[in-house]
């Protein structure tokens, strides 16, 4: 389990985008190689996050490995929101959770990829999206 905070206003920038834009994709990378995680935005406040292959086989039968819960109770008064990530399956391990979470969090926020991902599909570079986030994920 890990837990995040924010403010207020990316919070709700957060679950905003996210209610618009529900699919996303994020690389888990290992060794010399690496796998697909399917993230499905779930109104009001819940990602839920897949195996890739898992889904495409049968979405409404495809089990979480990760979940994001987004408390937003304390976005007006309090300015603050948090965020609960949890890994519910042993294939993914607790670092590799932590990052899939923030990654999750970072491009929603920025929003480009997400957008183009779920709005203009045959635009989204698959292999140059993967490409980045190779790069980010080993610093």
């Amino acid at each position: 389990v890990h837990g995040i905070v924010m403010d207020g206003k990316k919070g709700r920038n957060l679950l905003s985008k996210a209610a618009q834009c529900p699919f996303f994709i994020q690389p888990v990378f290992r060794g010399e190689g690496h796998f697909m995680i399917v993230s499905q935005f779930q109104t009001p406040n819940y990602f839920l996050l897949a195996l890739l292959e898992d889904y495409k086989m049968d979405p409404a039968a495809a089990q979480p490995i990760l979940t994001v819960s987004v408390f937003d109770d304390l976005a007006e008064t309090k300015d603050v929101v948090l965020l609960r990530c949890d890994i519910i399956n042993r294939g993914i391990e607790d670092d590799e959770g932590y990052k899939l979470c923030q990654n999750l969090i970072n491009d929603y926020l920025e929003f480009e990829g997400v957008h183009m991902f779920n709005k203009k599909p045959d635009a989204f570079d698959v292999d140059e999206f993967v490409k980045e986030k190779e790069q980010k994920w080993n610093e």
